[in-house]
């Protein structure tokens, strides 16, 4: 769905305040009564929860620098 590779994703603060932000606006959305949207998000919610905090698995660590000459060829 998404590439959790990314390093954006490497801290978990972020992770949680992505699952947490969707699943709150789906709360949000059902105690407003809109159910397709309290759904939606809920759903959403869920599959990042999977994805970010069951499944992830942290980048591997590149280096920072340009590639040097032995590894541009």
């Amino acid at each position: 769905m998404f590439d959790t590779s990314h390093p954006m994703l490497k801290p978990l603060w972020v992770r949680l305040l992505i699952c947490g932000v969707t699943l709150g606006w789906g709360l949000f959305e059902f105690l407003m009564a809109s159910t397709t949207w309290a759904a939606i998000f809920g759903v959403v919610g869920v599959i990042c929860v999977y994805h970010l905090l069951l499944e992830y698995e942290p980048p591997k660590d590149q280096p920072a620098g340009p590639p040097s000459e032995d590894e541009a060829s």
